[in-house]
């Protein structure tokens, strides 16, 4: 299964969810919470209920959020690779550049 990129509080409000609490903690800001299931909402991970004013009255984890957190339990966010690598190229290639300089104007 692909990854997908979650924030901070994506995260906790998933992991939450997970643990069956389906709706928001006292000790968490509801709008916070109500945003986070919104975007894992429209992710495909959550199912929710809301109720008028959109608070979130209960919120479920769908079959694909259950394979979701069965194939990344630590919810580890994916890594792109090809920035990294053409990051890294570019850099050996000034290095390169440099000592390139270096070594025509010594001679």
């Amino acid at each position: 299964m692909n990854q997908i990129k979650l924030t901070r509080t994506e995260k906790e409000v998933f992991r939450l969810i997970a643990q069956g609490e389906g709706h928001c903690p006292s000790e968490y800001p509801q709008h916070q919470f109500n945003a986070s299931v919104q975007s894992l909402v429209c992710l495909g991970l959550v199912y929710a209920i809301y109720e008028e004013g959109h608070n979130v009255v209960e919120a479920i984890l769908t079959s694909k959020g259950k394979v979701y957190l069965a194939s990344n339990p630590k919810l580890i966010n994916p890594i792109d690779w090809r920035w990294l690598i053409s990051t890294a190229i570019g850099g050996i290639a000034a290095i390169v550049a440099t000592i390139a300089l270096f070594l025509s104007c010594s001679h």
